[in-house]
């Protein structure tokens, strides 16, 4: 069984929706935090602005 991710993930990312939730203050790895918020719509779109790029 081949199971879909509804994930994207990207430098910079837009999103468009009818309602927005108050933002939460999510830790990341070490003393990383980030910020979530949840997009509610009839569609909730998102779009990659700019991509994930990886450093060497």
């Amino acid at each position: 069984m081949k199971v879909m991710s509804n994930q994207i993930e990207g430098e910079k990312i837009k999103c468009v929706g009818r309602r927005v939730s108050k933002p939460r203050l999510v830790h990341q790895t070490g003393k990383h935090r980030a910020i979530e918020v949840f997009i509610e719509g009839k569609p909730a779109k998102a779009e990659i602005v700019k991509v994930w790029r990886v450093l060497k």
